[in-house]
């Protein structure tokens, strides 16, 4: 008998709760019109004026309404929607995040219903964008997405009612700076730069607008134009003990008091600078006087410098920073721990409390996460960060997004940022200054995922993957996500391991999940049925089409297939120009001034066009190709030149080694990736063709990882001119060897070539041995 009752109840229960939400609902657009309107203070700032009209805007591209900008002591009728702080949102008790110190933690936003009102402010005091960062949030919620910039990355919903349901949201960011940059090595215009900071404001991105160390801002501290002549003795002496400009004498007691003045001169005339930044130039740079050698404790090795220059460097910083500190103690220090500075000094106990410090990680592998116990490189970079964070109140990070060479090929980092960012929130580190590129198909999901992690180190990333997912690609949204995870699995596993500039033995990582990526891309085609939707898969499916040619073109050269190898370059670069026509910074050319850099795939092409011109071209005409796998033997004691191991009956235990690859690339490292390094050898016998006795000969070395190469034809040392590195002393490691051995050969027998070759210990550049296909060729 009761429960009709207790169901009459429940229903008016629910009705009551019904009629509750809708009433807590603020509708903005409904059947197409406007129903609020948008209320700025009587004397609006521009930054709540610019949120205002991006809000209008969009609600007018979403549902066709446009709504009123008026201010808030005009009559409003409907809901307000109330931009930026003003009287009316004092009035309804909100307290606006608003200020700023020299600590920089003082931006966010707030996102509230009062009644009828809606509120979205923030913090636009110093350069914060806070209330630009509420307007954008609330379209989030309404369903826009800005993956990339520009309309290409765009996602706007279409819907003729808008409401905002009761909602009471306080917002501040995990990390005080959030940027990244293109460094310039592919192509940026004017438009590019502007449609980035677009993006910055539309996913709570900030672009750094203070005095960051950047290369070469040492000569900030002492302008040359100004002490060069009259104080000469500050300057840094270069290796033939002439005086240089670009670097100073860090023991030399007036470079530090110059420096403090010229600080302090600077603090003074600008009262709104909160920081000054200086770093030595880009490379290893030092003085070379005898008391700055001799404070060099002489540490080398694990890519940190060689020697480590930290010592010297940071105690000259940490000094300045100290008087600095005792005029200005609410400005800070910048510099860098970069190159020769990555390490900690290990002759300072306490910093100054204003010195700050950007850790660069360009020393450390690009693939794998923080502390990964298969790469020693990011296990040592987690000591030496959280050694840096216990030391200094200021550390953020820079670090390099794609962090390989310049072939543009897909660069996952979703499996690092994932586990990486959470860990430098819990560190203290105060944010990111990251080198990206304008190449938004080659980092992919990278730098969105990067903008919301830094927003909130505790964001998901598995769901956003699976939001863009389902947003870009519609229907085909699973065989994309599978895609996507698919790449980033195979480079977390991976066993070798990359460091910036660096060239990226693809054809070992990708070859066993080609096949799965493929039919990935097969099922996304054919399940892509809107427009937008079949355009986004149509980019996808370039950029994997891009990829699969490089592997193709390192296969054929593999295979002293070089005309084919310049073909598949050629069809790499047609790709690029058809993705171009979509969007001319999603799988961009080099910039033209980049394009003779050692990793770019222009370079790449000359080189096979080279090798291409003496085996059949222009240069010369192919004689024969030597074996691809030689024999090979690891020499730790450096015995093998007394034992004559170039002969061929000499020694055992020789094993075979595929020479298109690097030996660390075939296994030779443990399993933390600590690498086979010293002397290393490669041996191999060939049958020449009796029918070229009496012409000239040239042997080529495809390409050698060294830090020294010895070559010996039938028993004798060859001499040859070898490619000089960038660095002094160092040869050049990936431009072919070419060797008269004219005298050498012994046309119709078997001929013997070794090659010995040096190699570093483990550092950031960890590979070894020779990595490109060899062939006897006589020239024209």
């Amino acid at each position: 008998m009761m429960r009709p009752f207790r169901d009459a109840m429940q229903a008016v229960a629910l009705t009551l709760l019904l009629c509750r939400l809708a009433a807590a609902e603020i509708v903005l657009v409904d059947g197409g019109k406007a129903r609020a309107t948008i209320v700025i203070a009587q004397r609006p700032g521009e930054q709540a004026k610019q949120a205002a009209q991006i809000l209008r805007d969009h609600i007018e591209r979403i549902s066709g309404a446009r709504l009123e900008i008026k201010s808030e002591k005009g009559p409003v009728s409907g809901a307000r929607i109330l931009v930026g702080c003003s009287q009316a949102v004092r009035e309804l008790g909100i307290d606006v995040p608003s200020g700023f110190t020299h600590q920089m933690n003082e931006e966010g936003f707030v996102i509230r219903t009062v009644g009828k009102d809606l509120v979205l402010a923030g913090n636009e005091d110093w350069h914060y964008r806070g209330t630009v960062f509420a307007v954008y949030d609330l379209l989030e919620q309404l369903g826009c997405r800005w993956f990339f910039p520009g309309a290409y990355g765009q996602v706007l919903p279409k819907r003729d009612r808008i409401v905002v349901g009761q909602v009471d949201r306080r917002e501040r960011p995990s990390f005080r700076f959030r940027n990244l940059w293109y460094s310039g090595w592919m192509p940026a215009d004017q438009e590019d730069q502007q449609n980035l900071r677009t993006w910055y404001d539309r996913n709570k991105m900030t672009a750094l607008s203070i005095s960051l160390p950047g290369d070469g801002s040492i000569t900030r501290l002492a302008p040359a134009k100004r002490y060069f002549k009259s104080h000469p003795q500050i300057f840094a002496l270069d290796k033939n003990g002439k005086r240089v400009e670009n670097m100073l004498c860090l023991a030399e007691p007036e470079t530090v008091r110059i420096a403090v003045s010229t600080i302090k001169e600077t603090f003074r005339k600008d009262p709104d600078a909160i920081s000054f930044g200086f770093a030595p130039p880009d490379g290893f740079p030092m003085c070379h006087c005898e008391r700055c050698q001799a404070d060099i404790p002489g540490f080398t090795g694990k890519g940190y410098g060689d020697p480590s220059l930290s010592d010297s460097w940071f105690r000259f910083a940490n000094k300045v920073a100290e008087e600095v500190y005792k005029a200005f103690p609410n400005r800070w220090l910048f510099t860098n721990g970069y190159a020769n500075r990555v390490r900690l000094p290990e002759s300072i106990e306490r910093f100054s409390p204003n010195l700050g410090i950007q850790s660069a990680m360009i020393a450390a592998c690009t693939l794998h996460r923080i502390g990964d116990s298969k790469c020693w490189q990011r296990t040592l970079y987690k000591q030496l960060l959280d050694r840096w964070t216990e030391k200094l109140n200021c550390v953020f990070i820079y670090d390099y997004d794609p962090g390989n060479s310049l072939v543009n090929l897909p660069f996952p980092m979703l499996h690092n940022l994932k586990h990486d960012v959470p860990y430098f929130k819990a560190r203290g580190v105060w944010g990111f200054w990251t080198e990206g590129q304008n190449a938004w198909m080659v980092t992919h999901l990278n730098y969105y995922v990067r903008a919301k992690l830094m927003w909130n180190a505790q964001a998901d990333v598995d769901e956003l993957v699976r939001d863009y997912c389902q947003r870009f690609y519609g229907k085909a949204a699973d065989a994309v996500e599978r895609y996507v995870w698919t790449l980033e699995e195979v480079i977390d596993q991976t066993t070798v391991h990359e460091t910036w500039g660096r060239l990226m033995p693809w054809r070992v990582v990708l070859p066993p999940v080609m096949k799965k990526l493929d039919a990935c891309m097969q099922e996304a085609g054919r399940l892509a049925e809107r427009p937008e939707s079949q355009l986004h898969v149509r980019v996808l499916q370039l950029v994997h089409d891009h990829m699969k040619a490089y592997l193709a073109m390192e296969q054929a050269v593999a295979r002293g297939e070089f005309a084919k190898g310049v073909e598949w370059a050629d069809r790499m670069l047609a790709i690029r120009d058809r993705v171009g026509k979509i969007g001319p910074g999603l799988l961009p050319h080099t910039s033209k001034w980049a394009r003779r850099s050692k990793t770019s795939l222009e370079w790449h092409k000359t080189v096979y066009q080279g090798l291409a011109d003496r085996a059949g071209g222009r240069k010369g005409k192919m004689v024969l190709l030597l074996p691809r796998r030689w024999a090979f033997k690891t020499d730790p004691k450096d015995i093998g030149v007394i034992y004559r191991w170039y002969l061929p009956e000499t020694s055992e235990g020789w094993d075979t080694i595929d020479t298109t690859l690097y030996c660390q690339a075939q296994g030779h490292h443990d399993e933390h990736g600590w690498v086979t390094w010293g002397k290393i050898w490669y041996r191999t016998g060939f049958d020449v063709p009796a029918d070229v006795k009496g012409k000239r000969l040239w042997l080529t070395i495809g390409g050698v990882y060294n830090r020294g190469v010895w070559i010996w034809v039938n028993g004798v040392l060859q001499r040859f001119k070898v490619a000089r590195h960038w660095r002094l002393g160092h040869h050049d490691v990936r431009t072919p060897i070419d060797i008269d051995v004219t005298e050498r050969i012994r046309p119709g027998q078997v001929n013997h070539v070794a090659v010995l070759v040096s190699t570093p210990s483990s550092g950031r550049n960890p590979r070894s041995g020779i990595h490109r296909r060899s062939f006897l060729w006589t020239p024209k």
